[in-house]
């Protein structure tokens, strides 16, 4: 009998405490309650060492759909750069050594560009200064700053403590990350933040602190500050070198897209003469720009398996996830695998979500429910964004109603999908929504954290079972996310590649 297989990511869902810092348990969500009673319920780590990140350090969405995906363990980008800074090869990389020595042959400047922060997300202050140390080394003294301010993944309103940090004097331009780092196709919005690092002709602000702190006055954090030219003569000009500095691909590449390629027609940009760009990471496959350190190899993630099995396979998301059931999951892999198809629900561009936390789920379930129903796939990927989103907005009341919708939604799909012929399959890629409050200030928190994270596994012949960490899935884990391919090639009676090196976690079973 032909079964198909559906693995749901609640974007951003990890397991809290049971107390007021945690909407989920503030809601007691009934399909969850439902799941966790009949079904076996587990916790994987999500962050640190077990998806290839330094101790301690919290995952993100980006990471936590590429360890799925590939059913392995890799040394992500922070650590590899942090690590090449600690035994000094960052200083003698070809791509950003080259960066420097155009600059000193031509006699111009190198523009640092990228978001400040030090969240280990997106980009590291850490890799900034080290850049920094690095003109100094060879000898550069014209280095323009063009940074983002982040208030999204580092706590809202830690901009001037960053500030502090750099040399303040080389700063050229400073603008929200909601314009320079926009992934949603708003096109307009990364217009304004392209125009402000390259057109002279764009107003000056003479006072930095005044204008975060209007900002903040309007009830604005900085992710939203429009963008602002600070340093006379700081914007990009011919002969000059440019070097992004964000090591996460996917929010950058609409802006890396304006100075790379030459036929961009999304927006009017400048034709600048002998631009050296590099890259921290390689943001897209058609960028052919030198690039410091591109992506460790996947050979045999998930969704290949699957195709060279012969297995049709859906992948199903709002935009603003689009990258990460694709080319993060199918291991930096933007090409379509045979028999992969792709839905995706155009996402509400609103600059604050937290305005509508329904978002696109009910789409989603539309979708989903459809698929399933038609019997027309072998696997399913769907991503819900909402917990994510929202728990990034520091907005408790919108996450409440953020679990709200999703407990619906995932009661919509139970109802389809909890039959012989389906089997469900429930977790997550990283923390966030679950920790909306620092339990010990009770501040608003609004970046992703350390928790692990949930796994459902959902079938009838599942009803009763129970993982080995039951008891306790807080403090003990299941396993980590890189266990969830090999249980879903097991599921599938699909040999597991010597390559995928997690571990199935039906093997966890009391």
């Amino acid at each position: 009998m032909k079964r198909t297989v559906v693995l749901i990511i609640l974007d951003g869902w990890g397991i809290g405490r049971n107390d007021a810092s945690n909407p989920i348990h503030a809601v007691k969500p009934e399909s969850f309650r439902m799941l966790e009673e009949n079904f076996p319920t587990g916790s994987l780590q999500a962050s640190g060492i077990g998806v290839g990140l330094p101790w301690g350090e919290t995952g993100n969405s980006e990471v936590g759909h590429l360890t799925i995906g590939a059913g392995k363990v890799i040394y992500q980008y922070f650590p590899r750069i942090t690590l090449g800074i600690q035994d000094k090869s960052f200083f003698e990389n070809k791509a950003l050594k080259d960066a420097f020595l155009h600059a000193r042959k031509n006699n111009s400047g190198v523009n640092l560009v990228g978001l400040l922060t030090n969240a280990n997300v997106h980009a590291s202050i850490e890799h900034l200064q080290a850049l920094l140390q690095m003109a100094e080394e060879q000898n550069v003294e014209n280095v323009k700053l063009h940074l983002f301010a982040d208030g999204k993944d580092s706590p809202p309103r830690s901009l001037e403590k960053f500030l502090k940090e750099i040399p303040i004097e080389k700063l050229s331009t400073l603008t929200g990350r909601y314009y320079a780092m926009d992934r949603t196709q708003n096109w307009q919005v990364t217009r304004r933040a392209y125009e402000c690092m390259t057109d002279d002709r764009q107003p000056m602000t003479g006072d930095i602190e005044a204008e975060i702190k209007d900002n903040y006055a309007r009830g604005i954090s900085e992710e939203f500050l429009p963008p602002l030219r600070v340093g006379r003569d700081g914007t990009v000009k011919d002969n000059d070198a440019l070097i992004f500095f964000n090591f996460r691909e996917d929010s950058i590449r609409q802006l890396a897209e304006a100075f790379i390629e030459k036929k961009f027609g999304k927006f009017p940009v400048k034709t600048f003469q002998n631009l050296y760009i590099a890259t921290m990471t390689r943001y897209e496959e058609k960028f052919s720009v030198p690039v410091a350190y591109p992506p460790e190899a996947v050979e045999e993630p998930l969704g290949k398996i699957l195709s060279d099995a012969g297995k049709t396979q859906l992948r199903l998301a709002e935009t603003y996830k689009y990258a990460h059931v694709t080319y993060f999951f199918n291991g930096y892999r933007e090409s379509v695998f045979k028999n992969e198809y792709r839905v995706f629900i155009p996402s509400l561009t609103a600059p604050h979500p937290d305005e509508h936390p329904e978002m696109m789920a009910s789409a989603i379930t539309d979708r989903l429910v459809q698929a399933i129903e038609s019997r027309s796939f072998d696997f399913i990927l769907a991503n819900y964004a909402n917990p994510d989103t929202i728990g990034h907005t520091g907005n408790f009341e919108a996450a409440v109603e953020t679990i709200k919708v999703i407990d619906k939604e995932i009661g919509r799909v139970l109802k389809a999908g909890l039959n012989s012929e389906t089997i469900i399959v429930i977790s997550s890629d990283h923390g966030n929504v679950e920790e909306m409050l620092n339990p010990e200030t009770g501040r608003m928190e609004t970046q992703h954290d350390p928790n692990p994270v949930p796994v459902y596994l959902v079938a009838p012949e599942f009803k009763g079972r129970k993982f080995v960490n039951w008891k306790n899935l807080s403090m003990e884990v299941t396993g980590v996310l890189s266990d969830i391919a090999p249980m879903i090639l097991e599921l599938m009676e699909i040999p597991q590649p010597k390559e995928m090196t997690g571990k199935s976690l039906l093997r966890e079973f009391i």
